[in-house]
Parts: structure tokens; C-alpha cells; sequence
């Protein structure tokens, strides 16, 4: 006869105020090969859990912002998926000033240019800093 396990809840994962996070994006989309893209969701995740966040594209992140080609077959459409962020109460979207030449004219998603010293600050004021 087996008995059941004993399950013990020793800390509880609800915050409760809200906090703010960083969400930092580095890395390309659509290069972890899952059916959906962990950053976005994470970020998601946070802002439909009532959290604050600030979500900031550096080095190839900024791809994401750059009007997407088709996604991958098995993978979701980060553009629909980018334009939804409002939705998540995601409104404060940045990408570092000098990385301006590389973006084209017209993004996915509506972002405000940030200095590099503006970075640190976002880190210094974030209570979760997140990088993908």
C-alpha cells in the first residue's frame, strides 16, 4: 500500500504588491525552437499577474522589433503576439538610442529610444531584473 505524498506549502508565490520587472531581451526571436517564445510569455506572464514591467531590447533582441517574416512552422507569431503587450498593461517598451540605425522606420511595436546611462537606471529602479 503507497501512500500519498505530503505536500507543504512553505512560502507563498503571490505577491503582494506589485513590483517592478525588467524584462532585458538579447537574444534573436524564434531561436529557442519552442512552440511559444519564453520571453513573451514571461512578459505577459507578469504584466496579466497585475506586476509593473518595463521591457527592454538590446544587441539581437532588436530583431524582434523589425516587422517579423512568417513564423516557423510550430511557432507562435511574435508579431501578434508583440502587439497584444497593451493588452498586458506592457506599455513602457525601450531600445537603446545608438542601436537606432539598425531598426527600420516602422517597428512591430511602439518603443521609446533610451540612452545607455538610461539603462542602468531602468536596472537600479527594477525590483526583478529578467534577461533572455
Amino acid at each position: 500500500l503507497r501512500s500519498k505524498p505530503v505536500y507543504r506549502v512553505t512560502r507563498s508565490l503571490v505577491l503582494a504588491s506589485p513590483t517592478h520587472w525588467l524584462f532585458i531581451i538579447t537574444s534573436p526571436p524564434y531561436e529557442h525552437g519552442l512552440a511559444s517564445d519564453p520571453a513573451i510569455d514571461a512578459v505577459m506572464a507578469a504584466g496579466a499577474f497585475g506586476q509593473s514591467v518595463s521591457l527592454l531590447f538590446l544587441e539581437d533582441g532588436l530583431s524582434y522589433l523589425t516587422p517579423l517574416s512568417e513564423a516557423p512552422k510550430g511557432q507562435t507569431d511574435l508579431s501578434k503576439l508583440l502587439k497584444s503587450l497593451p493588452l498586458y498593461d506592457v506599455n513602457d517598451v525601450y531600445y537603446v538610442e545608438s542601436a537606432a540605425q539598425s531598426l527600420p522606420l516602422e517597428t512591430v511595436l511602439e518603443c521609446q529610444p533610451i540612452s545607455v546611462r538610461a539603462v542602468g537606471d531602468l536596472v537600479t529602479a527594477a525590483t526583478h531584473v529578467v534577461t533572455f
